[in-house]
């Protein structure tokens, strides 16, 4: 056995002295993942917007409590944008539209409207099977979906316009009118339809109203679900309005009845669901600045609809 100097000794006991410190310092602790709940709170904090007493926002399903691993924001929570969170590990499921098909969000069937008799609760639903699975996928899996409509639209400006006139490629043009109104280089009715559709990846939702030769400069933008009032003030001003979802005997008439007078208007109907999608990847990007420690996607929709050839 080498005998080691007093010299080399000293030599070596000091470079592990020096590297004592490095070798033997404990490894720094990750914070805990913040929990649904805390993010929600922060979210709240955050929003910039008064927090409702009455609201269709807040958890639909899973536990609060859950850490979060991964954020996926979306326009609505649909079995595939569940199964696509699932593949990105992400737990917490942002969805502005319902995840259980109606305003109630019940995550049963809804009740029949009749009774027996005054006094006589309806009659209970029987269980349904699309219902049953999507609520068991949920569970099984540790999601936790929460629904953020109401005070995320009421920002301002509007995310929803936000992202769809950036979808469009709409948001460096002149804007006015809280950012609704854009305009664009002319061009004719027909082509901005066929713009809009390849940009918004839009399958068969597509519903136009006005002549395809018209000269289109200038649109506005209503997404989501609107009612007339908006139509009635935004459609003098524009030549086009893009719109998700209004009523046919209410905007759709108006409109129609314009271009019968001989009033050089349109109207594109894209669908709700498409519409709002784009807002959502607003959302994520947003969560980012105010929850970094936990990423943010968007997952998208996508047209619920297909056209016939």
């Amino acid at each position: 056995m080498k005998r080691v100097s007093r010299r080399e000794f000293v030599t070596v006991a000091g470079i592990g002295a020096a590297a004592a410190p490095f070798v033997l310092r404990a490894p720094k602790l990750h914070a805990a993942a913040p929990t649904a709940q805390e993010i929600v709170d922060r979210i709240k904090q955050r929003v910039g917007v008064a927090w409702k007493p009455e609201t269709v926002d807040g958890f639909k399903a899973g536990d609060p409590s859950t850490p979060v691993t991964g954020i996926v924001t979306t326009a609505m929570a649909t079995m595939s944008v569940l199964q696509e969170a699932v593949k990105q590990r992400a737990n917490l499921v942002i969805t502005f539209e319902p995840t259980y098909y109606s305003k109630a969000d019940s995550p049963t069937p809804p009740a029949g409207r009749r009774g027996g008799g005054p006094g006589t609760p309806p009659p209970e639903a029987p269980a349904d099977p699309v219902f049953t699975a999507k609520r068991e996928f949920i569970a099984k899996n540790n999601l936790v979906v929460w629904r953020f409509n109401d005070h995320w639209r009421a920002r301002t400006p509007n995310p929803l316009v936000q992202g769809l006139s950036a979808s469009l490629g709409l948001a460096s043009s002149t804007a006015a009118d809280a950012g609704q109104r854009f305009d664009v280089h002319a061009t004719t009715l027909d082509a901005l339809v066929i713009d809009v559709k390849k940009k918004l990846g839009s399958r068969g939702g597509m519903r136009i109203v006005g002549d395809p030769h018209l000269r289109v400069q200038r649109v506005g933008l209503l997404p989501g679900s609107t009612p007339i009032q908006d139509t009635l003030k935004l459609l003098p001003t524009v030549d086009c309005v893009i719109a998700g979802e209004v009523r046919e005997w209410e905007s759709v008439e108006y409109a129609r009845d314009l271009v019968t007078a001989g009033q050089p208007k349109s109207l594109i109907a894209i669908g709700r669901i498409v519409s709002e999608d784009p807002g959502m990847r607003v959302c994520a990007d947003w969560l980012g600045t105010i929850v970094p420690e936990v990423k943010s996607h968007w997952v998208t929709v996508g047209d619920p609809y297909w056209r016939p050839l």
